[in-house]
């Protein structure tokens, strides 16, 4: 009897050859691998990176954690406060939402626990009204300097938010990268502060993750990693033509 299926929408059962009767894939018939340009450059030649010239460590140790981790069902939790009520110097939280708070909220509720602090930001997207709650934490004071690394499409898809950028925290406020990566980082005299996080700087009624903790081996390595790039990386890059920014990704990040 020949094998069948349904198609849901016309409920037609419609004949499928039996899987004794089908025949491999020649290798003509291969599914071709795409190049992956960061491994490998225009000429098709590999790349190769001297880690010797990085300023950022590319190997770190970090001894065992000896301070507790808490995970935190927190789908019927309302307030980030709430969420992470009881961060200490000594805790790690990790924290499951269903987005009923935003990362813009967690920024507000880890300044209350920090006190004023420099931050740093690596987010794929950023909405304008985010941008003007942190313009106005800068001038409460709740701010000390904000800093953000975006992807490359931000200045595009929304040029008037990263203007809003430059001009509440500056011209160098903005670096540019293919990036996807998401954290934040909080820098005072008594909190190296670490956020990473599934969520964007915008509102995103989704799950989303985090995990938070006063990290100073972390924190360390992305300020340094994070001063690397806006040192080497020309501020005018983010307003530059999306293959002069992939090109500089590829051949000097």
């Amino acid at each position: 009897m020949r094998d069948t299926f349904f198609r849901a929408r016309s409920r037609e059962v419609l004949p499928v050859a039996p899987v004794s009767t089908l025949k491999p894939f020649g290798a003509a018939a291969a599914l071709a691998l795409a190049r992956n340009p960061l491994v490998s450059g225009r000429d098709h030649q590999v790349q190769t990176v001297d880690v010797e010239k990085l300023q950022s460590p590319s190997v770190l140790f970090r001894s065992k954690r000896v301070e507790r981790r808490e995970i935190r069902d927190l789908r019927r939790r309302q307030s980030a406060v709430e969420a992470i009520t009881g961060l200490t110097h000594d805790n790690e939280i990790y924290g499951f939402t269903k987005g009923q708070f935003s990362l813009l909220d967690l920024l507000k509720a880890c300044l209350q626990v920090t006190g004023p602090a420099g931050v740093s930001l690596s987010t794929w997207t950023a909405a304008r009204h985010e941008i003007q709650e942190l313009d106005r934490m800068l001038k409460a004071g709740a701010l000390t300097s904000c800093r953000w690394l975006v992807d490359f499409t931000f200045a595009r898809r929304d040029p008037e938010a990263a203007h809003q950028i430059r001009q509440t925290f500056g011209l160098e406020a903005i670096r540019v990268a293919q990036n996807h990566a998401k954290f934040a980082l909080f820098q005072n005299a008594d909190w190296q502060l670490v956020v990473r996080t599934s969520m964007n700087l915008n509102m995103n009624p989704r799950f989303e993750d985090f995990t938070i903790a006063h990290d100073p081996v972390l924190a360390g390595f992305l300020d340094r990693l994070l001063g690397e790039i806006w040192s080497r990386q020309k501020r005018s890059l983010a307003d530059s033509s999306l293959s002069e920014i992939r090109r500089y990704f590829v051949d000097e990040m």
